[in-house]
């Protein structure tokens, strides 16, 4: 998932043992590349570039870049980092072990596992998040310069900690925003963390939710407001009136690293997706709740019934809260 320091981790790996090789290249931002600044072939060139020490790379198609790359390096062993791919044709076009020398490496990092296209001799590691002790750590470098809180924030840190589900983006930006701040600012930002999660943070997470079709977005939506720690049959019959496509759609999410399921076939979310989820419902109507397509929340769900308010959304009441409504 987004966040989870996929391009961080590759960094360390690239610095620790680029050392090894004759020539290496770290491609950063292909996606907001391919998307923003000239494609491919701008990647090709700064890959030849890098490979060879030379500025003066100009290929006027994607296949003059292919076949070169293969041609001037096809005795080097170089390493070389893709990051952030999202397509399969950004690796075919940018850059295969295959091309280079003898004890070459090509690491690349995604979100999307349908764009690696793995074959046997290739290596997957998906990053999780962090465990506790580490999340502390990190957030405190940030937030206090320092391993550990101050005896007077220990407790805010805890729970701020906690709200992050040890994603180390947001534990790097929210540290750094409360560095230097006054307790109260921390009593709110805790709270606002709990409604939703910081903007930077969601606009990276949203990266993902952008790139789905319509219908696999609504099944996202579906499970961060409905499912998460539900029996997937539950609610894949819903879906399947719904002409969802929901086996593949849920096969998406999974690849995606937006879902997943676990051994008691019960959906499973991060937090902070779940809390993305959740405010991209919310700002279908910050106001009144019984615009929004989907509420999960027990008071906002029954006060809409009780009003007797016209809503399309769909409804989730905690029996254990509250009991049966026959009628309103």
């Amino acid at each position: 998932m987004g966040g989870i320091g996929k391009t961080t981790l590759a960094k360390v790996i690239y610095n620790e043992i680029m050392d090894y090789f004759d020539s290496c290249s770290f491609l950063k931002d292909i996606r907001a590349t391919v998307l923003h600044l000239g494609g491919l072939k701008c990647l090709q060139n700064q890959l030849a570039a890098d490979l060879s020490r030379c500025k003066d790379q100009d290929f006027t198609t994607t296949d003059e870049g292919m076949d070169e790359l293969q041609r001037r390096f096809r005795e080097k062993k170089v390493l070389v980092v893709l990051d952030d791919v999202d397509d399969s044709n950004q690796l075919k076009e940018l850059a295969s072990v295959a091309w280079f020398g003898p004890g070459s490496r090509v690491i690349v990092t995604t979100r999307n596992k349908n764009a690696l296209g793995l074959t046997p001799e290739e290596l997957q590691y998906e990053v999780e998040e962090m465990n506790p002790v580490w999340s502390m750590e990190l957030f405190c470098k940030h937030a206090f310069r320092s391993d550990s809180p101050t005896v007077e924030l220990r407790a805010l840190s805890d729970a701020i900690v906690n709200t992050t589900g040890g994603l180390p983006l947001a534990l790097e930006v929210i540290g750094s925003y409360l560095c230097g701040k006054g307790k109260v600012i921390w009593k709110e930002t805790l709270k606002k963390l709990k409604e939703k999660p910081h903007m930077k943070v969601q606009e990276k997470l949203r990266i993902s939710y952008d790139s789905l079709e319509l219908e696999q977005q609504k099944i996202f939506l579906d499970i961060a407001c409905h499912f998460i720690g539900k029996d997937r049959r539950v609610a894949i019959h819903m879906w399947e009136d719904c002409k969802f496509y929901p086996e593949s759609g849920l096969d998406e999410l999974i690849l995606r690293s937006l879902i997943k399921i676990g051994g008691d076939n019960t959906f499973w979310m991060h937090d902070q997706l779940r809390d993305l989820g959740r405010a991209i419902v919310q700002q279908e109507d910050e106001k009144e709740p019984g615009n929004r397509s989907r509420l999960w929340n027990n008071e906002e769900a029954l006060s809409v019934l009780q009003e007797k308010k016209s809503t399309l959304a769909c409804l989730r009441l905690e029996p254990s809260r509250y009991p049966p409504i026959v009628a309103l």
